[in-house]
């Protein structure tokens, strides 16, 4: 197994507020259960210093959530934003740093356990070769960030707004020749959207931010150029293929991917951060 995480800045920021971190080990806590796992944020573009507490967001889940049982992912991440909130007062930036997503997986024992506490994108590829995509984002256009939690006031001001509602689209694809199809919308006001799945039953797992979402197309028009949205789904169709999965794979498609989106005039306006796992091939089902 190995995980590999990468970030990059939207052509419309000036300063990347995406962060990812990846690893193979078992982490600070020690879990002889803990496997390979990656973290990321996105902070938000309107709040202040997001790119200092997204950061501080992935450290503090970096540090206290390996080999956690899967039923409290969603306190981790309270307690992530808890642990970053109080970082940022140490360091004297202000408590709106910490407005940003918070998106997690890793392997524990025979368990994939992935997690996300805002908007971002989840992907699983089986072993078979079947692409199951969720989209995760928040209609109003306030996601809900975890460190919310710890500040009521902007928490019962998202509630009584009916801010904190999400929507999950699920996508498939049954084969790299096939086109993804739209299995299910549904909605959540959970803070915490947790994926339980097999090891033994899946290739790949890949979080990412709504950045994935961003890409666009510049196409020519009577009057100079035009931009046009390239829909989730084309993106991954293009992005998702790995040769190999030793060292960096990722970056090393990531820089592959934005070559051949250049030739198609393919840019994305938000930063993007993508974190992948390749579960490798030596699983055994424990019943």
């Amino acid at each position: 197994m190995n995980a590999d995480g990468v970030f990059s800045i939207g052509a419309t920021h000036a300063v990347c507020q995406d962060y990812v971190i990846a690893g193979n080990g078992a982490g600070s806590c020690g879990s002889r259960d803990a496997g390979p796992y990656v973290i990321l944020s996105d902070g938000c573009s309107s709040s202040p210093d997001t790119d200092i507490g997204a950061r501080l967001l992935v450290r503090a889940m970096d540090q206290i959530w390996i080999g956690a049982p899967n039923e409290k992912l969603e306190e981790l991440h309270r307690e992530a934003a808890r642990t970053a909130l109080g970082w940022a007062e140490l360091i004297g930036v202000p408590a709106e740093a910490v407005d940003a997503t918070l998106l997690s997986a890793h392997v524990r024992g025979d368990e994939l356990i992935v997690a996300c506490s805002g908007d971002g994108v989840i992907v699983l590829e089986s072993r078979a070769g079947v692409l199951d995509v969720y989209a995760i984002s928040s209609p109003s256009g306030y996601p809900f960030y975890p460190a919310y939690v710890h500040q009521p006031e902007r928490l019962a001001e998202m509630i009584d707004n009916r801010r904190s509602i999400k929507e999950l689209k699920h996508f498939r694809r049954d084969s790299a020749q096939a086109e993804f199809a739209l299995v299910a919308v549904t909605t959540s006001e959970s803070l915490t959207e947790v994926f339980t799945r097999n090891v033994v039953d899946y290739k790949y797992v890949g979080v990412a931010s709504d950045g994935l979402n961003s890409f666009f197309r510049t196409q020519p028009s009577p009057h100079g150029k035009r931009l046009e949205p390239v829909c989730l789904v084309d993106v991954l169709s293009q992005f998702w293929s790995f040769k190999n999965s030793h060292g960096a794979f990722v970056e090393r498609r990531v820089k592959k991917f934005k070559k051949d989106a250049e030739a198609r005039s393919w840019d994305h306006a938000d930063d993007l951060s993508l974190g992948v796992i390749h579960l490798g091939d030596a699983h055994v089902r424990q019943n």
